[in-house]
């Protein structure tokens, strides 16, 4: 699912993790934190101790609550037309409102997630499809331009640009290019009849 994260700075970074569900709620109240509602005041908006359930609340219908960090990080809906695909939220990971509704249903307490940071993905389809998918690293630094940042290839992902069937030139333009789609990058093979 397309998702929103945690902002640059401070204590909103959206952390990697590996952990469990501890709860899911529909139609939550949000409770935000001690440094949210200073950060929201500095903004001249002053937030209640408690946001309860409705159309105003930044949490939308439904949360799933994560074990990890004293359960203090969330997947959740929003009531805002924007953020997904970006870095906006206090920490928390935002979903479309159809989404988490999706995942709320799939997902159980005990559930295990891991919270992962990779820029590249790849996958070797059974069709023959040699897929990438490489998004703008993310930095813990305000002043990093992500096009810029290094992506450095894993043994696994190093072995996929090099095997046969990959098309190296192509996988190193998804990577600079960097758009967050999946392409497929399988070497095509020229056939005696197009020479």
């Amino acid at each position: 699912y397309p998702i929103g994260i945690g902002q640059l700075g401070g204590d909103t970074l959206t952390p990697t993790m590996v952990t469990t569900v501890s709860d899911k709620r529909a139609n939550p109240t949000w409770t935000p934190t001690a440094n949210i509602r200073a950060r929201y005041k500095a903004q001249g908006i002053e937030l209640p101790a408690v946001v309860p359930a409705g159309p105003d609340n930044p949490m939308g219908h439904h949360a799933i609550r994560l074990a990890a960090y004293g359960g203090v990080y969330l997947l959740h809906g929003t009531n805002a037309d924007f953020g997904i695909g970006m870095r906006v939220s206090s920490g928390c990971i935002r979903l479309r409102d159809d989404d988490i509704k999706t995942l709320f249903s799939q997902v159980t307490p005990g559930t295990k997630v891991n919270i992962i940071n990779t820029p590249i993905k790849v996958s070797a389809e059974p069709n023959g499809a040699r897929l990438v998918e490489v998004h703008q690293p993310l930095s813990e630094k305000i002043d990093d331009d992500p096009q810029l940042l290094p992506i450095t290839l894993n043994c696994a992902m190093q072995s996929f640009k090099d095997a046969a069937q990959t098309d190296a030139e192509v996988m190193q333009h998804v990577m600079d290019v960097r758009s967050g789609m999946p392409v497929d990058v399988r070497r095509h093979q020229v056939s005696p009849q197009t020479l």
